[in-house]
């Protein structure tokens, strides 16, 4: 039955999506409500898309742009889960270390990633690494704070029975507490990566010569919507996809996760 339930959401959705698209290509059509300098119409979209791929735009093709955006933001996320989990695992599992990091992270935790972005450019100036730095600030606060509460949340029942058996502390950590965690370690991940995604414009705002986020940028400037509207496609597609691919994580790493949240 849920099979079948959800057959008919997935048929529910691609019907919305052709409404949508037809609704898109009716207000944009010659002589429509909705001007072509304001919303290009879908077939706009996908020649410019066509001729995006295969000749240079901005110095880049469209799979140049990609590869550049998707460079960064991997980058980023990568270095916010190196810095996040380890000190987010020793805060869980030495409270002093938590008080002594604690505080300064409740400060500067509401602090936007953009708001980074003027002290940024004082620190490192303009370029990759300031970009990356951002896209950083944006993926450590899931990684550190889902690694805390996953660390946190195990059972003392299976400490204890480590400990009972002999277990070092080292052991206890490796292969109770974070093998138990690691369903939400992999969850931190996916809110750091989407963080890390949704921060990409931003970050290319930091004097890039390329990515999907420049390309919106320059294309705003120009008036150039068609190319706009690509950029923001692939931006959400791109974004969906890496969803996709932390799910597809989840169920390799933790299939154990999933079976109970279905029970």
């Amino acid at each position: 039955m849920r099979r079948i339930a959800n057959g008919n959401l997935v048929l529910v959705s691609a019907a919305a999506c052709v409404v949508w698209i037809a609704v898109w290509a009716w207000i944009t059509r010659s002589g429509g409500p909705v001007s072509s300098l304001f919303l290009p119409s879908p077939g706009d979209v996908v020649e410019r898309f066509g001729r995006m791929w295969v000749k240079p735009y901005i110095g880049s093709t469209l799979l140049g742009h990609v590869f550049s955006s998707l460079s960064i933001v991997l980058a980023g996320w990568a270095l916010g889960g190196i810095v996040g989990v380890p000190l987010g695992v020793a805060m869980a599992w030495w409270p002093r270390v938590k008080w002594l990091v604690f505080p300064i992270f409740q400060l500067i935790r509401p602090v936007p990633p953009l708001a980074w972005i003027p002290l940024t450019l004082v620190w490192m100036g303009i370029g990759e690494p300031a970009r990356i730095f951002v896209v950083f600030i944006a993926a450590l606060v899931p990684w550190l704070m889902n690694s805390m509460q996953a660390v946190g949340s195990v059972d003392p029942l299976l400490i204890d029975a480590g400990r009972t058996l002999g277990a070092s502390d080292g052991k206890i950590l490796t292969r109770i507490v974070c093998r138990t965690a690691l369903p939400t370690l992999i969850a931190g991940a996916r809110i750091a990566l989407g963080n890390a995604w949704t921060t990409l414009v931003a970050a290319e705002l930091l004097a890039a010569t390329a990515g999907l986020g420049y390309v919106a940028l320059n294309a705003s400037r120009m008036l150039d919507t068609d190319v706009l509207v690509v950029a923001m496609l692939l931006i959400g597609l791109l974004g969906v996809l890496l969803s996709l691919l932390m799910k597809l994580a989840t169920h390799v790493l933790a299939p154990w996760s999933l079976s109970q949240q279905k029970g």
